[in-house]
């Protein structure tokens, strides 16, 4: 069989399997959309139908699922168990696997084209869903099985790429957190002290202006906010906005090397400036006096991060810390020599967790993208 083109329902059918049931028919496990990630054709968590579920639509395994709820969200999984699904999940499959691979299939539904198509029948505006007829109605190229057997073993074989990187990185996250117990764990040499008694700690700011006048933006200067350094891990990844020459007047800097502190709202993500930054006053900057190390100290304090979190913080309108209550908060501090020891050690194990989490992006994003090329939807 030649290439030719086809329309999604011609060769994939909708499973109306259900089961009245679950718990009844052996089925030990649901499926919610919750449980599908964006753009991961694994089922990673799941629900036990023994807690109690409504879902009846069974599938098993190798057979898609597809959110068909708020489908930009590009929810789709290959099931390698069976169970029940929720009502905003279709489960499909192949009609005759002579015709379409079933290994092929949920790449199909991974492509842009898919997704666009998906998205541009859905109906509704809080919570829009496409239908099993929208989506039956997608055309696109259909080759002959020998192509189609090599698309699929091409792809698979970036997916397992993709997948080694991703497992590679998740070691290592883990040996880093291991290591991060056992390096801070305090020694009997090491003293307890006081933040302030080791670094200077000052709340940013950015109030008492004139609100929505461009003027204030634009510039070069950056102005980090809490989700800035939410986003970040170890050295702050860039700032929202951007501060002009009047902006500056209603702000505070803090030099290169200095430790930001969320202190509202989100409790105690840190980041380290890589160069001279402004902050609002949901920010507190840290900077490290003479003979504390930066990357030693911001370490310290993401221990500390559930402990203000949870018992420091205090609750107004949203959470928020205070300066007397975060100056005073007590540290275990090695001598300046162990301190950069801890700190190499631990930078070094986080830079490996950072360029092993950028290898896997990539490949995730070239293996979206041999997808996209290699299944076709132009005309033949």
């Amino acid at each position: 069989m030649s290439a030719r083109r086809v329309k999604f329902g011609d060769v994939v059918r909708l499973s109306k399997a259900r089961s009245q049931d679950p718990l009844a028919d052996g089925i030990e496990r649901y499926v919610g959309l919750e449980h599908l990630e964006p753009g991961d054709l694994r089922i990673r968590n799941w629900g036990n139908v023994a807690d109690g579920v409504t879902f009846t639509s069974v599938f098993q395994p190798g057979q898609v699922l597809f959110g068909k709820r708020r489908a930009y969200q590009r929810k789709v999984a290959v099931a390698d168990f069976s169970g029940v699904c929720s009502g905003d999940i279709y489960v499909l499959e192949t009609k005759d696997a002579q015709v379409l691979l079933p290994e092929l299939l949920p790449f199909i539904c991974q492509t842009d084209a898919f997704f666009d198509h998906a998205v541009g029948t859905s109906a509704g505006s809080l919570s829009p869903r496409t239908n099993w007829e929208s989506l039956a109605s997608f055309e696109f190229v259909l080759p002959s099985l020998d192509i189609q057997s090599q698309i699929a073993s091409a792809i698979t074989s970036a997916l397992e790429c993709e997948l080694a990187y991703e497992q590679a990185r998740n070691n290592a996250s883990a040996l880093f957190r291991s290591a991060s117990v056992e390096l801070l764990s305090p020694a009997d040499s090491w003293k307890q002290t006081l933040l302030q008694d080791v670094a200077t700690v000052d709340r940013g700011k950015f109030s008492h202006r004139p609100r929505n006048l461009p003027e204030f933006f634009g510039g070069p200067y950056p102005f980090v906010q809490t989700g800035d350094i939410v986003a970040s891990t170890g050295d702050l990844r860039g700032a929202s906005q951007m501060l002009s020459d009047e902006g500056l007047k209603y702000s505070k800097s803090f030099p290169k090397n200095s430790i930001l502190i969320t202190i509202a709202a989100n409790i105690g993500y840190t980041a380290i400036t890589t160069q001279e930054t402004w902050c609002p006053d949901s920010v507190v900057g840290i900077v490290p006096r003479d003979g504390t190390n930066v990357r030693f100290l911001e370490y310290v304090l993401r221990t500390k991060q559930k402990y203000l979190e949870n018992h420091v913080a205090t609750q107004t309108a949203q959470k928020n810390i205070n300066l007397q209550d975060l100056r005073p908060l007590r540290l275990d501090m090695p001598d300046p020599v162990t301190q950069k020891e801890v700190a190499d050690q631990l930078h070094t194990l986080e830079k490996a967790v950072a360029d092993l989490d950028r290898r896997f992006t990539t490949a995730r994003d070239f293996r979206a993208r041999l997808a996209n090329e290699m299944i076709g939807v132009a005309d033949v």
